[in-house]
């Protein structure tokens, strides 16, 4: 139960972030905002993991150095999914982003099924099938058709791929610990941002960014370094199928957030589609 609740909360933080990147990424760029958030969230994690063996709540895992390499490369390859996601924002409403994002649905499923032997009834079949097609409402009823709107959703696309591969953090997990594991997550994403931004010549923005950007950077630091705890501590602790079900708790308050803090409007498919995600998540919830 503690996890299903972590997992739910974790989700409830990113949902929240997912909507926050937009107009920092805008004043600052992909890579300067990136760097900006994981060095924080790199600290945090860093001082909470000293400050946590030195009081002996959490012991000091026996670990390889191949495990820390191996670590690294798996969360370099997923890095790429938030890379991909603010590039996606560059180029289409958050709104259409956010709600195209079920690719994950299905890595999640197939994931449980192949990967960990979990059961896969009938029921869980059906209900994943009615979040499928009210994401489809969402995406449908968001796409304009132009060249602009088709490459946010390249992006959305390519960002999910990569983001599913949080699937396979779980035996990372296990070995490391959720909170070293989160210090080496954040650690390769503040470097490869690094690495990216000296390669493409770009800079930090020299002029002072807005108080409204430095509010959302606060709210992306605390919420995120807090989502990334909960979601990769409830991905060793809960059923894979209800936890790439439970994403879906993200683009739905996403999309909520997105309509009122950017007022982009969503149309009554997009509303359809919403529901028939909350009706299937909550029975999927219930179903053992």
């Amino acid at each position: 139960m503690i996890a299903l609740l972590i997992t739910i909360l974790g989700h409830l933080f990113y949902g929240t972030t997912n909507v926050m990147w937009k107009n920092p990424r805008n004043e600052m760029g992909t890579l300067p905002l990136i760097i900006t958030r994981s060095f924080f969230s790199f600290l945090i994690f860093l001082i909470s993991f000293f400050a946590l063996t030195n009081l002996d709540l959490i012991t000091i895992p026996k670990i390889t150095f191949w495990d820390l390499l191996s670590t690294a490369a798996i969360c370099a390859v997923n890095y790429f999914g938030l890379f991909f996601y603010l590039k996606s924002l560059k180029h289409a409403p958050v709104s259409s982003t956010i709600g195209f994002g079920k690719v994950s649905l299905i890595i999640g499923v197939l994931s449980a099924y192949f990967l960990y032997d979990e059961e896969i009834s009938t029921v869980k079949i059906i209900m994943c099938i009615i979040v499928l097609i009210g994401v489809t409402f969402i995406e449908r009823a968001a796409r304009i058709g132009s060249a602009v709107m088709s490459k946010g959703l390249m992006y959305s696309i390519l960002c999910k791929l990569f983001w599913g591969t949080s699937y396979l953090f779980v035996p990372f997990i296990d070995k490391l610990g959720p909170i070293l594991f989160c210090v080496v997550l954040e650690f390769i994403v503040c470097t490869l941002s690094c690495l990216l931004l000296i390669g493409s010549r770009s800079k930090f923005p020299s002029h002072t960014v807005s108080r409204r950007t430095k509010f959302e950077i606060g709210i992306l630091v605390v919420l995120g370094t807090g989502g990334t705890f909960c979601l990769n501590f409830a991905l060793a602790n809960i059923s894979i199928l209800l936890f790439a079900t439970l994403a879906l708790i993200e683009p739905i308050l996403g999309l909520i957030i997105s309509k009122i803090y950017h007022k982009e409007r969503l149309t009554p498919l997009q509303y359809a589609g919403v529901w028939m995600g909350i009706v299937a998540a909550f029975v999927l919830g219930l179903t053992k």
